[in-house]
């Protein structure tokens, strides 16, 4: 037990240690928060704009009525 108390402590600076990568975690977390709600808010808009504009015709090479 002594050496589990003594790597938490490392050496002295355990509180400042411990204390960034606790601020790295909730810095790390929220940035995740607010990627995934922009992503589903962007999502959602592209689902909108898609299914209120017309649709266009691919063209690609296996398309051959529009090149004949």
């Amino acid at each position: 037990m002594q050496m589990i108390s003594d790597f938490l402590a490392m050496g002295g600076y355990g509180g400042f240690i411990w204390s960034a990568y606790g601020a790295v975690a909730v810095i790390l977390i929220g940035l995740l928060v607010i990627s995934l709600r922009e992503l589903r808010t962007t999502s959602a808009e592209v689902a909108a704009l898609e299914a209120n504009s017309p649709r266009r015709r691919r063209n690609n090479a296996d398309n051959k009525d529009a090149t004949s």
